[in-house]
């Protein structure tokens, strides 16, 4: 997910439609090992994260210094790298066996990593750790294709739709409940685009995509058993329909380039009304905007209330020499006193239900029942061990769907047959 305080604006796109800031590198790596522990007892562990800048690396120093806080025998040094780089340099790091103790895990980019890291469900049960606060959806993203749970969670993130409040009264536009169908939101996006401006915004990044195709077919682009599906009759019909608001109803603008920031500044620029998202961005973008921001769930299809969510957390190196001390960090870094600081802070809304009071303080009214109502119907986007690869592809061969100059079945077809096989 995208983790940031910084504008919108300058967020670096993401291949799975996330995007975090662009922070640069700021430590140095820690050998092979990743931790040690010295003649006294004392144990110190490099822990690495993404993170867009300084006020998010200071909110995750924070995080670091409780868990020396709560243990002084254990130390962890964070080091940082902007989202981009941050996989391609872990996946290298892993290889290479010089993985840091505690690893940062997104949900979508789990696969590429859970070969090198350690599976927890024996540290759970040994340390007593009450699983049960934990949203479900949390859990089961970071839950690996062997059932086994690789990462303590520490944020959900349920897609839902955000929305111009002001745009939609001056349209004489009912505003949105939860729980509205996929013909109330056409409805409405053709009552919002007029004089320049647009209903919605849409970009063929996949988790904002895929989420309100989900929310119309019922489908996601991985079946249960991992593998791609891209031309699954009903996916094909909802990237269809999801191109179709681009060119043929014409109530989203066309898409420019790769740049999958554009929905969002879009949004905040009041240019479109509407904009999937989901909650790590929300706090985000109602600072920026000169309008209040309504929240909403994403319109469903005869399938039902339905969405797609994405989360974070930290897992243990598989190279790691102190698993145990490296877990108890974890453990800290994930409980409700850290989780509930940094929503303080304006980081996304905690995975730990004891801990997201927190974070709707901050957040619009009506945020809290939406993401309520969202989580119920949430599922974790399922994904491919090379799922990054694939998500490019999809900007790359989607875009031209959407601005109509190609036909989502021939485009889904290439991807499928690209990929599919592997």
């Amino acid at each position: 997910m995208r983790k940031t305080t910084a504008p919108v604006a300058v967020i670096a796109a993401m291949g799975l439609a996330l995007a975090a800031g662009c922070g640069g590198d700021s430590g140095g790596g820690s050998g092979g090992s990743g931790g040690s522990t010295d003649s006294d007892g004392n144990t110190t562990l490099t822990w690495a994260m993404w993170s867009g800048g300084t006020a998010e690396r200071d909110a995750w120093q924070a995080a670091a210094d409780a868990v020396h806080e709560a243990d002084p025998s254990l130390t962890v040094e964070l080091e940082t790298s902007s989202f981009d780089e941050y996989f391609t340099k872990m996946a290298t790091r892993i290889g290479g066996g010089s993985a840091p103790c505690i690893v940062s895990v997104q949900s979508l980019r789990l696969g590429a990593l859970q070969a090198g890291l350690l599976p927890l469900d024996d540290l759970i049960e040994s340390s007593g750790e009450d699983m049960s606060d934990f949203t479900d959806a949390s859990l089961a993203g970071l839950q690996g294709d062997d059932g086994s749970q690789y990462a303590l969670p520490y944020d959900d993130g349920p897609m839902v739709m955000l929305y111009n409040k002001e745009r939609f009264a001056e349209a004489g536009v009912p505003e949105p409940q939860i729980g509205w169908g996929v013909e109330e939101f056409e409805s409405a996006a053709q009552a919002l685009s007029a004089d320049g401006a647009y209903g919605v915004s849409a970009f063929p990044s996949d988790l904002v995509m895929f989420s309100s195709v989900l929310a119309r077919t019922g489908v996601q682009p991985v079946a249960e058993d991992g593998t791609l599906q891209l031309t699954d009759p009903a996916l094909v019909d909802g990237v269809s329909w999801y191109g179709d608001l681009v060119h043929e109803q014409q109530v989203a603008p066309q898409v420019a380039g790769v740049d999958s920031t554009a929905p969002y500044n879009a949004f905040i620029a009041q240019t479109t009304a509407m904009v999937p998202d989901g909650p790590w961005d929300l706090l985000n973008i109602q600072s920026q905007s000169d309008f209040e921001v309504g929240v909403v769930t994403l319109p469903a299809g005869e399938a039902g209330p339905r969405t797609l969510s994405a989360g974070s957390g930290f897992g243990v190196s598989a190279s790691c020499p102190e698993p145990e001390a490296a877990f108890e960090a974890i453990r800290t870094l994930t409980s409700t006193e850290v989780l509930t600081q940094l929503a303080s802070d304006g980081r996304a809304l905690p995975s730990r239900t004891s801990a997201q009071q927190a974070w709707f303080d901050n957040a619009p009214a009506g945020a809290q029942e939406a993401l309520a109502a969202a989580t119920e119907s949430a599922e974790p986007m399922r994904v491919t061990d090379d799922w990054a690869q694939v998500g490019t592809a999809v900007i790359q061969f989607v875009g031209p769907v959407l601005n109509g100059s190609s036909e989502a079945p021939d485009a889904l077809e290439q991807i499928q047959a690209q990929y599919g096989g592997r």
